[in-house]
């Protein structure tokens, strides 16, 4: 008899209520045999900054009722390949069919990893999203690429995940409902994840609850901008970039610290920060307290960290302002937005005390981007407006090319910028047929996918009738042809005055 077997794999540092809930999925869903929990010992694409003989505790604690759980890479030698250990399962057991969990962020980076064809002739591929859908495109892109089987998990995506989980140990809250109790009471009793313990301990005597929550979410935005290498810096650069929001005047001397009459109160907190980080936290990383001292105002030729440390103060998840527009495209892009809105709304709340160095960042960044002027009386304005940016145009053109290419017809653009909060552009097409419009779907989904360009949300795919596809400042409209006549999206603005054919070149 066959044994259906499942290997469900990750750093489990530590592991979490989500993992857990895939696990009874997959064991329900797929009726394994037998499931195998292993905790990697020396992954090949992060860093891992605890012991194999705790993640392999704290993962035992978790999955000790449903599963077994494998030291077999903790005991392996180099780097742990899922390819690798597949083979060792596969001899361990010759008569079993072998399906191999995964999160849908990782059948995305499917590709990158070592002997990815290998990998899909020995085991089904088993999605359980996470943060968001996995979309149909890539499941048939894996599919087609890798020759791979690809079965999906019915599981709710949720974005719980292990970092979140071990800045809040770290920060002091409560991962009760986050984590197994087993797991909580060692992590707990053992002080584990609390490296910065000393630190955030201070600070949270110089700082209001609230200001510490901000704190906590600049940090945790800025460790997703930041790559494995720059983790340390950005932790610490987030964490005391408002260390000094609440010294009073009264004890700028005790830091040697002397505001500039031109120098606005708002913007005090940031220079004298860099101080305070160095006296009381000792601090001694030039480019840390710089990202501190600069994290208000910018200024000419920002370092990375600058940037990281700007954009994720600008855009952290407890903002109570639309941040959406504000996290997209790449660091420098989401920083040009922060930088600009910043400055406006500067200017809108005190155009008499704008920081100079406000004005001098604004004016150096003027010039070395296309996208952005200054007039003369230092407004900012984009190019021809946000709604007809470069960036607008060109997915624009990229995604009524990409239609046109599947034979969508009737392609219209339609400019709503100025009548609806929804989007910049509609853009409208029909199929002949619901496969048709399916695939149209797909094909679009794919190729954006490959330039890194993911719908915020999509409607309508079961049905195909009318799949829409929100890409932020342009939703798509894929029509069944019949379907389209009812609803006349062309005309429902300005009479139809706004709308332009695209005429396929």
């Amino acid at each position: 008899m066959v044994m259906k077997i499942g290997l469900f794999g990750g750093t489990f540092n530590p592991p979490h209520t989500t993992h857990v809930n895939i696990a009874k999925a997959a064991l329900e869903q797929l009726a394994l045999d037998k499931l195998i929990v292993m905790p990697c010992g020396d992954p090949p694409h992060k860093a891992v900054d605890v012991d194999k003989a705790t993640r392999f505790k704290l993962t035992t604690f978790a999955f000790q009722d449903i599963a077994e759980v494998s030291d077999y890479e903790l005991n392996k030698m180099g780097k742990s390949y899922t390819v690798d250990t597949l083979r060792h399962l596969a001899e361990l057991y010759p008569d079993s069919e072998l399906y191999l969990i995964i999160g849908g962020d990782s059948l995305v980076n499917f590709g990158t990893w070592y002997c990815p064809k290998e990998i899909a002739a020995m085991a089904t591929l088993v999605v359980a999203d996470r943060g968001r859908k996995t979309s149909v495109a890539t499941v048939r892109r894996i599919e087609r690429d890798y020759g791979a089987k690809i079965v999906r998990l019915d599981i709710k995506a949720t974005a719980v995940n292990s970092t979140l989980i071990r800045l809040c140990y770290d920060f002091g809250y409560s991962d009760t409902d986050l984590v197994p109790a087993s797991v909580d009471c060692y992590i707990e009793e053992h002080g584990l994840y609390s490296k910065h313990d000393a630190m955030i301990s201070k600070l949270r005597s110089y700082l209001t609850p609230e200001r510490f929550k901000h704190t906590f979410y600049v940090v945790k935005r800025g460790l997703e901008l930041a790559t494995e290498d720059e983790r340390e810096k950005v932790f610490t650069a987030c964490l005391l970039h408002d260390c000094a929001k609440y010294i009073t005047p009264a004890n700028y001397d005790k830091y040697n610290f002397i505001k500039p009459d031109d120098m606005p109160m708002s913007v005090v907190h940031s220079f004298l920060g860099a101080e305070v980080a160095k006296r009381d936290f000792g601090v001694t990383d030039q480019e840390i307290l710089d990202a501190i001292a600069y994290h208000t105002t910018g200024r000419p030729n920002m370092t990375r960290l600058d940037k990281i440390v700007y954009v994720a103060d600008k855009t952290e998840d407890s903002r109570p302002y639309p941040l959406s527009h504000l996290k997209k495209g790449s660091l420098d892009d989401m920083f040009m937005r922060c930088l600009i809105e910043a400055y406006e709304v500067c200017l809108e709340r005190h155009s008499d005390s704008v920081c100079p160095l406000s004005e001098q960042t604004i004016d150096y960044y003027c010039k070395v981007d296309d996208n952005v002027k200054c007039t003369q009386n230092n407004t900012i304005q984009m190019e021809n407006d946000m709604a007809k940016s470069k960036t607008a145009d060109i997915t624009v053109k990229t995604i009524c090319e990409l239609l046109a290419a599947k034979q969508a017809t009737d392609i219209k653009i339609v400019d709503i910028s100025g009548v609806s909060d929804l989007a910049d552009y509609f853009v409208i097409c029909s199929g002949r047929s619901i496969p048709q419009v399916k695939a149209i779907f797909e094909h679009l989904e794919e190729q954006l996918e490959k330039q890194d360009r993911f719908a915020i949300r999509k409607e309508g795919y079961a049905e195909g009738r009318w799949i829409a596809v929100d890409y932020g400042d342009v939703i798509v409209h894929i029509f069944h042809k019949d379907t389209r006549d009812v609803y006349s999206l062309d005309t429902l603005w300005n009479n139809g005055s706004n709308v332009t054919d695209y005429n396929v070149e």
